[in-house]
């Protein structure tokens, strides 16, 4: 089973260019991922604001997945309650709402400014939690941005066997960062992590500045044997729209052959 993944590093609170809606509607993905904070103002920090904000942008968000014919993995936007603030994470499927996740670990400055933790589960387009979701076939998940710092996030969703995990991303830009660091942190956090969850693991960057502060991109995708495309350093400060084929089958006989082998020790 193929099924082609589409990257879309771009910046945050914008919408898609001309040419970046037609090189990814020629593309013909089945799954489109877009970046942490996509659906936000990057020019005001402000949790009410852009959960208002939000109801527009995920309209956006949702015509994207129809456009496409695809499931979009919306990057994120600031949800409410009515209480409380989530950074959340919603999931579109050729034009439909189909269900979304809240971040489990914010970072101390999301903390700062009023993001509380998720549950760590997901939820369907009633609500209802969920252990993952599916579509034809394809068993997915979500992690967002700091949940990949902890390794038990890929271990626990190993269990349900998900063939995709997604992870929109923000992530600050290090003006004295050396290439062997980030392929450093690239292999420790990613390529192990698909290595926990036995999954291919998705991740797509913003580009550009948020509240502020400068970004840096580097999406990429790797299965658990290897990683298997991303931008590279010198393009981690422009958009980027990367595409590749995964083979769903490849992955399933490359976990069951792991699971067996851990199994007989």
């Amino acid at each position: 089973m193929l099924i082609k993944i589409t990257i879309v590093q771009c910046q945050v609170g914008q919408e898609l260019s001309r040419e970046e809606n037609l090189l990814i509607f020629k593309r013909r993905p089945d799954f489109v991922i877009l970046p942490e904070y996509f659906n936000v103002d990057p020019n005001l920090r402000d949790n009410i604001r852009n959960s208002e904000l939000a109801i527009k942008r995920l309209e956006y968000c949702r015509v994207l997945s129809d456009r496409f014919g695809a499931t979009l993995i919306g990057g994120t936007a600031i949800e409410t309650d009515g209480k409380q603030f989530f950074n959340t994470c919603y999931i579109f499927d050729r034009g439909r709402l189909i269900g979304s996740y809240r971040k489990t670990n914010p970072t101390l400055n999301e903390l700062r400014n009023g993001i509380i933790p998720g549950a760590g589960n997901c939820f369907d387009a009633s609500g209802n939690s969920v252990v993952q979701f599916e579509k034809n076939g394809i068993a997915f998940s979500i992690m967002i941005c700091a949940d990949v710092l902890d390794p038990d996030n890929f271990a626990s969703r190993r269990e349900n066997q998900p063939d995709l995990i997604f992870v929109p991303v923000t992530s600050p830009y290090r003006p004295n960062d050396k290439v062997r660091d980030k392929f450093g942190r690239d292999r420790d956090i990613f390529l192990s992590g698909a290595r926990l969850a036995s999954s291919y693991v998705i991740k797509c960057c913003a580009v550009g500045s948020l509240w502020d502060g400068q970004l840096q991109g580097r999406s990429l995708i790797t299965a658990p044997w290897a990683i298997l495309t991303r931008v590279p350093p010198v393009d981690e400060n422009n958009p980027r729209i990367i595409s590749l084929v995964l083979d769903i089958n490849e992955l399933r006989e490359f976990r069951a052959k792991s699971t067996k082998a851990i199994s007989s020790r």
